[in-house]
C-alpha cells in the first residue's frame, strides 16, 4: 500500500494526466450510453465494448507516461513503472468496466433482445461478454508492445483487429455463425456460469501476458513516436 502511494505521486511527472483521465472516462461513458441506448445484438463484439478499450488505453498512458522523465528513469522505482504498474492500473480500471458491461448485457441487454425479437437466441449475449473479454485482452497486449514498437505494433494491430471487429460485428459471415453455435452448445451442457468464468479468465490472461512482455521488453528502448510530445515535456522538467 505504501508503495502504492508513492507510484500515484510519480504520476505528477507524467503527461496531461488530467487530460487523459478525463478522456477515459468520456469513452467508459461512451460505452455505456451506447450499451443502453443502442443495444446492438447483431455482431459478436459491440461497439460498447471497443469504447471500453479505447478508455483503458488512456488509463495505461497513465500510469506510464511519467517514465519519460529523468528524475523516474533515475528512480528505484523506474523498472515497476514500466512494467507492473500501468498493467496493474489497465487491470482493475478494466475489470471494473468489464463488469460494468456484463451487468448491462445480462440484466438489461437481455431484457432489449427479447423485446425486440422474442425469438432471438439471448446466448448471444454470452458471446459478446466472451469477445468482449478477449478484444480487451489483445488491446492489453498492444499497449505493452507499442510504447517500444510503436509502428510495427500499430501496423499488427490495424492487420489483425480491423478486419476482426469487422467480421465479428456481423452475423453474415460462417465464423460468427460457428462460434454462436457452439458457445449455445457449451451454454446448454454446463449453463451460463461457465461463460462468465471464462471471460474473466480471459481477460486477467491478457494482463498477465502483457506484464510478462513488458518484463521482456523493459531494456528496449521507449519509441520516440510513441512518447513524441511525452518526451518534448520531459525535456523541460
Amino acid at each position: 500500500m505504501k508503495n502504492l502511494s508513492k507510484y500515484i505521486k510519480m504520476l505528477r511527472y507524467g503527461l496531461q494526466i488530467k487530460t487523459m483521465v478525463i478522456l477515459s472516462l468520456v469513452f467508459f461513458a461512451l460505452g455505456i450510453l451506447y450499451e443502453l441506448v443502442n443495444f446492438n445484438s447483431n455482431g459478436l463484439i459491440p461497439f460498447s465494448g471497443l469504447y471500453l478499450g479505447i478508455a483503458g488505453t488512456y488509463i495505461y498512458s497513465v500510469a506510464i507516461t511519467p517514465t519519460v522523465s529523468a528524475l523516474v528513469q533515475t528512480s528505484y522505482m523506474n523498472r515497476k513503472l514500466q512494467t507492473g504498474v500501468p498493467v496493474l492500473f489497465a487491470m482493475v480500471f478494466g475489470l471494473f468496466t468489464f463488469t460494468v458491461f456484463v451487468l448491462l448485457r445480462v440484466f438489461v441487454g437481455r431484457g432489449m433482445l427479447l423485446a425486440s425479437d422474442p425469438a432471438a437466441n439471448v446466448n448471444i449475449i454470452y458471446v459478446n461478454i466472451i469477445c468482449t473479454a478477449i478484444l480487451l485482452g489483445f488491446l492489453n497486449l498492444y499497449y505493452s508492445f507499442s510504447y517500444r514498437y510503436y509502428v510495427v505494433s500499430t501496423i499488427v494491430l490495424c492487420v489483425i483487429l480491423f478486419p476482426l471487429l469487422f467480421m465479428f460485428m456481423s452475423m453474415e459471415w460462417s465464423l460468427p455463425q460457428r462460434i454462436l453455435a457452439l458457445v449455445s452448445q457449451l451454454v446448454e451442457k454446463t449453463g451460463a456460469w461457465l461463460m462468465y468464468v471464462l471471460s474473466y479468465v480471459i481477460l486477467l490472461l491478457g494482463y498477465t501476458i502483457g506484464y510478462l512482455a513488458n518484463c521482456a521488453l523493459f531494456r528496449k528502448p521507449m519509441s520516440g513516436l510513441a512518447f513524441r510530445a511525452a518526451l518534448r515535456q520531459a525535456e523541460s522538467k
